[in-house]
């Protein structure tokens, strides 16, 4: 390499340091807002504010509600949500601030599965940073290739065959939560040529335990850890016990702090449908893993952005998606969130989002479940527009701002508020 083409690295990196530094004040001043906000949406008469309101009938929400109230009352530890969708929640913005609006009603139960997306080659939320040494390579679901990684419940595979690799993933806090872990779910492969992990669990990295694999068939698998401190920073590395063993893949890390409250995990991919999760290979066995007793599913924008859209297919791979999960997480309840209004190729208006989003309420009708239906609180047909005018949405017109993030977000948990408050009432004595 030359000493111009290190100079031109160098500037490269730190632009993405200057560019990684920039977006997380401008998160952390969204969160600020998040906060502040006191619900009206005056600068933005696009906004349907008088139809923000989560639609269930019956006990659609009754089983959350019902361990809500013993999570208040003490006869709970955690109640966990798990809320699944594609490049809106990968970054974790929309979905991070109702993490944040929850923890800080309910309690802080920790941050939840994480991903080490940066490692793979992709974003990545900013309350944490990985990195590696050695040679990792990673796959989204929505790919066909490097086929032989097999993706897990985050929608991604990351492997290496690198007897040298490790990885290390710092969290970051805000202002009143607190993301330090002591407990962590590791998910991973395991198979008779999988490396051992070697997991640090106190801060002077004095100490370690090590999750030896010694499973005789190709499975997916779930380790817990417990740290001997608090830690801000998970440090673990793969180790070579013996020539068989040459390779490892890793799913996620389900960090927990053991303490009661809310455990958020957000599964998120870029351009990702419901099809590509249900056709992830360890995506139904994880899930199983994370106990989920709420489900929140935020998919379709892709589906509808397609030019073959295909409203029986959408429907069908929903249906799909539901009856997997529920299998593994019978008592878990459903919401489903509307795509929001997106523009095909930065221009064209789509009329398939509306189509989407009809199809979307009435998959959650005819499963008992509930649904928020942003595309028309936004504003509907050619809202994004709109909402771009108002620097809330960016060029491409289907993804927005932090600042169109944190009214999402709002909204979102404004009407999830209103339901869980009217909710809690009726169970009242």
């Amino acid at each position: 390499m030359t000493m111009k083409n290190t100079r031109g690295n160098l500037r490269t990196k730190k632009m993405h340091i200057r560019k990684s530094a920039l977006l997380f004040i401008l998160f952390l001043a969204a969160t600020i807002t998040c906060r502040a906000q006191n619900g009206t949406y005056d600068k933005y008469p696009f906004i349907n504010e008088d139809i923000d309101s989560i639609h269930y009938t019956g006990d659609a929400l009754k089983s959350f509600f019902v361990k809500l109230k013993e999570l208040k009352e003490g006869k709970r530890k955690n109640v966990v949500i798990v809320h699944l969708g594609d490049s809106h929640l990968q970054a974790d913005f929309f979905s991070g601030m109702i993490r944040q609006h929850l923890q800080r009603d309910f309690g802080n139960g920790g941050r939840g599965l994480i991903f080490p997306y940066r490692v793979a080659g992709s974003n990545e939320p900013l309350n944490y940073h990985s990195s590696s040494t050695g040679t990792w390579k990673g796959r989204r679901c929505v790919l066909p290739t490097p086929a032989y990684i097999p993706i897990g419940v985050s929608g991604f595979g990351l492997r290496t065959d690198d007897s040298s690799s490790t990885l290390k993933i710092s969290v970051r806090s805000n202002d009143s939560l607190n993301y330090g872990f002591n407990h962590m779910l590791l998910l991973h492969d395991a198979g008779p040529h999988c490396f051992d992990w070697v997991v640090y669990t106190s801060r002077n990295l004095k100490d370690s335990v090590v999750i030896n694999d010694s499973a005789a068939r190709w499975s997916s698998a779930t380790d817990t850890v417990s740290f001997i401190d608090t830690m801000q920073v998970l440090n673990m590395y793969v180790r070579q016990r013996d020539t068989s063993k040459f390779e490892e893949s890793v799913f996620g890390m389900v960090l927990t702090n053991n303490q009661p409250g809310i455990i958020y995990n957000t599964i998120g991919a870029n351009g990702a449908r419901n099809a590509d999760y249900t056709h992830s290979v360890y995506f139904i066995q994880q899930m199983a893993a994370l106990h989920p007793d709420l489900v929140i599913v935020s998919l379709g924008t892709n589906e509808a952005y397609a030019k073959n859209y295909s409203t029986p297919d959408f429907e069908n791979d929903m249906d799909t998606l539901y009856t997997n999960i529920k299998q593994v997480a019978p008592d878990a309840d459903f919401l489903y969130t509307t795509p929001n209004d997106s523009y095909r190729a930065h221009r064209y208006k789509n009329p398939d989002v509306a189509e989407a989003a009809a199809a979307i309420k009435r998959t959650a009708e005819k499963h008992n479940a509930a649904y928020w239906d942003f595309y028309h609180i936004m504003g509907g047909f050619g809202s994004m527009q709109k909402w771009y005018l108002k620097h809330l949405s960016q060029r491409d017109r289907v993804h927005f701002t932090v600042g169109g993030y944190t009214i999402q977000a709002n909204l979102f948990y404004e009407a999830l508020h209103k339901a869980i408050k009217n909710g809690l009432d009726r169970l009242a004595p």
